[in-house]
């Protein structure tokens, strides 16, 4: 029994060991940040020839060297700082102190995790048919999504959900590390109605650009028409006038020519007048009838008669006639 009890007793303090050592505090560092690691109490300050060394995972990143000399770091009182830690500066390290005489003054391990940045996580939303989906996207190792925001208010959500394609919130979504948190830029949900295939309010716009198009077409042809019409009336006005002017211009010379042989005018046209403003043309006088010749006194048969008058010839007189 006491053997059993000393072979349980030695594996409690071994499992309390391991234990211990693997879960060590851990002092969480932004990258870019200082590493500090303290040297002596306040009681046992540090002396001018104390030396010291820093080692990281049995790899000497300082060497024992006393705090007045030169090398890695700054001794600030009775602590050492490393500048601006990277990523790969985290581990556990060891701190060692020796006295002037070469004595351990003091001695301690110390673990440091180093982080980077949170990078700002990008909020993705996508319009399906019936519903929309949001999905928060995070960048990074040991990067993790912390909690949503909707309308600036906090609410309870896994990493993606979905809400109905009536919901217009606006949206925000939270990434972190245990060092650094960083929120998404706000995105409102716009799912818009779709026509044909496309946005709504990009085929409404198409639509109304084509019949604005359409439009100014119908009337550019209708002006392009009335012009043409205009035209064409001009031109039939101005071939009326041409014609009018070539009709009265024919009369005046044939009324000159008329007139140069002695014979009348013919009378001028009346337009738009009424036949009673017309003047009646003189009716031409009747001849008067020629007075009958008195007989002739009778002729004895005693009495010689006279030759017979000479008579025109009728041609000559035809002649006479036809000369103006």
């Amino acid at each position: 029994m006491n053997t059993k009890g000393t072979v349980i007793i030695l594996f409690l303090c071994f499992f309390t060991l391991f234990s211990s050592t693997d879960c060590k505090e851990c002092d969480n560092v932004l990258e870019g940040d200082n590493l500090t690691f303290v040297l002596v109490d306040d009681k046992n300050p540090l002396a001018d020839n104390d030396r010291f060394t820093v080692k990281k995972d049995n790899t000497i990143k300082v060497p024992k060297r006393k705090w007045n000399e030169n090398g890695p770091g700054i001794v600030e009182g009775n602590s050492l700082k490393l500048l601006y830690a990277n990523i790969s500066d985290s581990g556990t390290y060891t701190v060692e102190v020796y006295d002037e005489k070469g004595n351990n003054k003091k001695s301690h391990s110390k673990t440091y995790c180093v982080y980077a940045k949170v990078q700002k996580p990008i909020l993705n939303i996508t319009c399906l048919e019936t519903k929309v989906a949001i999905r928060c996207e995070v960048k990074g190792d040991n990067v993790a999504f912390e909690k949503w925001h909707k309308n600036g208010k906090e609410i309870k959500k896994d990493i993606n959900f979905t809400t109905t394609l009536e919901d217009t919130s606006e949206y925000t979504c939270t990434a972190k590390n245990p060092k650094d948190t960083n929120r998404s830029k706000p995105l409102r949900v716009a799912c818009a109605m779709k026509l044909f295939g496309f946005d709504f309010w990009i085929m409404v716009g198409i639509l109304a650009g084509g019949g604005s198009l359409v439009l100014f077409l119908v009337l550019l042809m209708v002006i392009c028409s009335c012009h043409a019409c205009k035209r064409r009336e001009k031109q039939q006005r101005d071939e009326e006038e041409l014609r009018l002017n070539y009709n009265n211009l024919s009369q005046s010379q044939q009324k000159s020519k008329q007139t140069a042989r002695g014979q009348p005018a013919p009378p001028e046209p009346y337009d738009d007048v009424s036949a009673q403003d017309i003047p009646s043309q003189a009716q031409p006088k009747p001849r008067s009838q020629p007075r009958g010749r008195p007989p002739p006194p009778p002729i004895d048969d005693d009495e010689e008669q006279p030759p017979p008058l000479p008579q025109p010839r009728k041609n000559a007189q035809v002649k006479r006639h036809e000369e103006p």
